[in-house]
């Protein structure tokens, strides 16, 4: 393999793993809240109160 190809091979597979590391670390450091969020039992981000339907 020529020394570009090495390079561009090594930039791929740390974007990559590196990517996953970082979303697991991630979701680790703050995980998903278990709550919904407040919102979700009016709608009120589609529906204002006053045209509840």
């Amino acid at each position: 393999m020529t020394p570009v190809a090495l390079v561009m091979m090594i930039v791929a597979i740390v974007i990559i793993w590196g990517g996953l590391v970082f979303s697991t670390v991630f979701l680790i450091v703050r995980p998903l809240s278990a709550e919904p969020h407040p919102l979700d039992d009016h709608d009120y981000d589609r529906y204002p109160p006053e045209y509840e339907v």
